[in-house]
C-alpha cells in the first residue's frame, strides 16, 4: 500500500511540478564559497543549453559534505548560491516565469527552457535606400520596374483599387543576395521548414499619401533574370510578427521558365489590336500575331513597316544576351519570396554558445549556407546561447552573430562550420566598428 501511495505521489510531483522531463546538475562550490564564479556560470549555460524545449533543469548547490559539517550553515549558503544562479540566469536574458525556487532536504532553483523559443533575429525594413525602388505612375498605364538585380516586377493597367487617372505610388523593397538577408534580418524560414530562395520582396503602394491593395482578382508578375530552373519554385507570402518573418506557400501558383524571346513574342501578342490581315504571305506557316507574322525561315516581319520588324529583332537580340526567366504571379503585396521547402536526407538541430555562453546583451544569429541560397536564423535560448532550427546535416555553412551598439562597441563572431550535432559549437567575439562589420560581411558572406 505505502508503495502505491509513494508512486502516486511521484505522479502527481512530474505533472504539477515538472510538466516536461526534469534533469539534475550539481554545482562545485569551494570552501563554503558563495560567490559564483565564471566557470560555474558556464557550466550553467551549457547545461540549460543541452535541455529539451519545454523541460526543467534543477541545480544542487551544496555537497554531502557541507550538510554533514554544518547542516544549517549548508541550509543557509544553498538560498544564497541559489539566488545567486537566479539572478545570472535574469542577467543572461531567462524570464522570471522560467524560474522556480523549490524545497525538498534543501531549495534548489528550478528553470524552465520555453517549448517555443523567440527568434535572434529581427527584420530591418527602415532606411533601405540601396534596396529600394519607387515609381509613381497612372493607374490605367500600369508599370514595370527593372530592379537593381535584373528582375522585373510588372504591373498590368488598372491592376489597383481606384480610378483610372490615379497616381499609384508603388515601393520595393529587394533583398536578392545572402548579405541583403542578414544586414536586414530577411530569412528563408518557412511554415513547414527551411526554404531555399530565389529572391524575397516588400511591396507597398499608395495614392494620395493612403495605402491601397490592388483590385479584386488582380494579379502582377515578378520575373527572376537567370533563376533557378532544375526545381520547382512556388510563390510564398510573409507573415511578420514581432519583427520575425515566416514564409508560407501558396501551392496554386508555381514559377515557370521562359526565355525573353518568348516573352517579347507574347507581349507583342498582347499589345497587339488583332486586326484582319489583308491577304497574308502564303508561307505563313506560324500563323498571325496582329501586326505581325513568322516567314519561311522563321522570322518575324511586320505587316505595316519596316520599323516594326527591326524593333523586335532589336528586342530579341538584347534578349539573347540576358538568357532567361523565371516567372511568377501573386495578388497580395506585402512580402513575398520565390521559395521551395529544402528536402533534406537528414536534419539536425545544432546549439552554439558564444563567449562561453556569457553575455548580458543578445547577439542576432544567422546560419549561412554555402551551396543553398538561404540564411536561416537561429533562435535565443539565453543572451549568449542560441539553437537552429531543423537544417541539412553535414553541409558547408557559416555561422554569424553580430551584436550591434551603435557606431561603437558592435562584438561580432563567425566561424565556418560543417553542421554536426555532436557538440555544441564554441564561437568566440570581437569589439568591432560599423564600418567593419560591413567589410567582415562582405568577406564571410556568399
Amino acid at each position: 500500500m505505502r508503495c502505491v501511495y509513494f508512486l502516486s505521489f511521484l505522479v502527481i510531483s512530474v505533472v504539477v511540478n515538472a510538466k516536461g522531463l526534469t534533469r539534475g546538475v550539481k554545482i562545485k562550490f569551494s570552501n563554503g564559497e558563495t560567490y559564483l564564479s565564471d566557470k560555474n556560470k558556464s557550466i550553467i549555460i551549457y547545461e540549460y543549453l543541452k535541455t529539451g524545449e519545454g523541460d526543467w533543469l534543477y541545480f544542487t548547490t551544496v555537497s554531502v559534505k557541507e550538510i554533514g559539517e554544518n547542516r544549517l550553515l549548508a541550509f543557509k549558503n544553498a538560498k544564497i548560491r541559489n539566488r545567486e544562479i537566479g539572478k545570472f540566469l535574469k542577467e543572461s536574458g531567462v524570464q522570471n516565469e522560467q524560474m522556480k525556487y523549490k524545497y525538498s532536504s534543501f531549495e534548489h532553483v528550478w528553470v524552465n527552457k520555453p517549448s517555443k523559443l523567440e527568434s535572434s533575429v529581427s527584420v530591418d525594413k527602415e532606411d533601405q535606400s540601396t534596396t529600394s525602388s519607387v515609381r509613381s505612375f497612372r493607374n490605367i498605364d500600369g508599370y514595370t520596374f527593372e530592379l537593381p538585380s535584373g528582375n522585373l516586377i510588372e504591373f498590368k493597367s488598372m491592376s489597383f483599387e481606384g480610378m483610372s487617372q490615379d497616381i499609384i505610388t508603388v515601393k520595393i523593397k529587394e533583398y536578392s543576395t545572402k548579405k541583403d538577408f542578414v544586414k536586414y534580418g530577411v530569412t528563408a524560414q518557412g511554415d513547414k521548414g527551411m526554404l531555399e530562395t530565389q529572391g524575397m520582396y516588400f511591396l507597398e503602394a499608395y495614392s494620395n499619401e493612403e495605402k491601397v491593395n490592388l483590385r479584386r482578382g488582380m494579379s502582377y508578375k515578378l520575373k527572376i533574370k537567370g533563376g533557378k530552373t532544375s526545381e520547382t519554385f512556388s510563390s510564398f507570402y510573409g507573415r511578420e510578427k514581432g519583427g520575425e518573418l515566416t514564409w508560407v506557400e501558396n501551392p496554386t501558383e508555381q514559377f515557370y521558365p521562359t526565355s525573353l524571346n518568348e516573352e517579347i513574342v507574347n507581349k507583342t501578342v498582347e499589345e497587339s489590336d488583332e486586326e484582319v490581315v489583308s491577304n497574308p504571305p502564303a508561307n505563313n506557316s506560324s500563323g498571325k500575331f496582329g501586326n505581325f507574322y513568322v516567314d519561311a525561315e522563321g522570322n518575324l516581319q511586320a505587316l505595316s513597316t519596316q520599323q516594326a520588324v527591326k524593333d523586335v529583332y532589336d528586342k530579341v537580340e538584347t534578349s539573347n544576351a540576358l538568357g532567361n526567366y523565371l516567372v511568377g504571379k501573386f495578388s497580395q503585396l506585402g512580402w513575398i519570396n520565390c521559395d521551395r521547402f529544402y528536402s533534406a536526407p537528414e536534419t539536425i538541430t545544432m546549439k552554439i554558445k558564444i563567449d562561453e555562453g556569457l553575455s548580458e546583451k543578445g547577439y542576432s544569429v544567422y546560419v549561412i549556407f554555402k551551396d543553398i541560397n538561404s540564411v536561416l536564423p537561429l533562435y535565443r535560448v539565453t543572451n549568449g546561447a542560441y539553437q537552429t532550427p531543423q537544417i541539412p546535416k553535414g553541409v558547408d555553412a557559416t555561422v554569424f552573430a553580430v551584436q550591434a551598439n551603435g557606431k561603437e562597441g558592435n562584438r561580432l563572431a563567425f566561424k565556418s562550420i560543417k553542421t554536426t550535432d555532436e557538440k555544441i559549437t564554441s564561437l568566440n567575439s570581437q569589439e568591432v566598428g560599423e564600418t567593419e562589420v560591413e567589410r567582415y560581411m562582405n568577406d564571410v558572406i556568399y
